[in-house]
């Protein structure tokens, strides 16, 4: 699953109808709902605002709107178009300004679907990734070993990302470490610091990188 980093927004004119295509990336339900206001209040003399969208690290809820349109012509190919790019934690809002002339189901589908898809290649994305977040507690001799360990396992991969450091009586060493590696990270730490370096606690997260920044789901 994939999120946008930043909102777009696309217009195309069929039959002199207008359709405005906005995007958002949203955190909930309740952030998507927001949107949907702000999106009908700023465009109040408009005939239709469809909208659909999927929120959850799985895409679990979802939900989509024809917002007057014929049944089947708004929402729910707003919906398959946002499924069909992988995405999550977005709303997709498609406002229409009718021009006069009737488009018929078919020609619906197609604006309304035109007009998300240009709003979607305007965008850049970041996928999502699952990580263990994890403390190591070392000693002073052995922080720079780690610190090298993590260089050389990120000049291939950007795999681990630093959070923390305290130096304290230990050293304690916070990092966001991929599910697929974790395992060999760990066992090389132990091994090259005889064991004295303790995992203090892991947890799972489900995150994407936005700007160089972790950002949870």
């Amino acid at each position: 699953m994939r999120v946008i980093l930043e909102n777009k927004t696309a217009e195309i004119v069929e039959k002199k109808s207008r359709f405005i295509a906005n995007i958002f990336y949203v955190e909930s339900v309740e952030t998507a709902e927001e949107k949907l206001a702000e999106i009908k209040k700023k465009y109040y003399d408009a005939k239709h605002n469809c909208f659909a969208y999927i929120i959850g690290t799985n895409g679990e809820q979802v939900k989509s709107s024809d917002d007057g349109e014929p049944q089947g012509t708004a929402g729910h190919p707003m919906l398959d178009i946002l499924k069909g790019n992988e995405l999550t934690n977005c709303i997709a809002i498609v406002t229409r300004y009718f021009g006069g002339t009737l488009l018929g189901t078919g020609g619906l589908v197609r604006a309304y679907s035109d007009s998300l898809k240009a709003a979607i290649a305007l965008a850049e994305f970041s996928e999502i990734k699952t990580a263990y977040e994890v403390q190591f507690d070392l000693n002073y001799d052995d922080y720079g070993k780690v610190e090298k360990l993590v260089q050389n396992y990120n000049n291939s991969e950007n795999s681990i990302y630093s959070l923390d450091k305290t130096f304290e009586d230990v050293v304690k060493l916070r990092y966001l470490v991929s599910q697929d590696i974790f395992d060999s990270f760990k066992n090389e730490i132990v091994n090259m610091t005889r064991g004295k370096t303790t995992l203090d606690e892991r947890i799972s997260r489900t995150y994407f990188v936005a700007n160089n920044k972790i950002k949870y789901l």
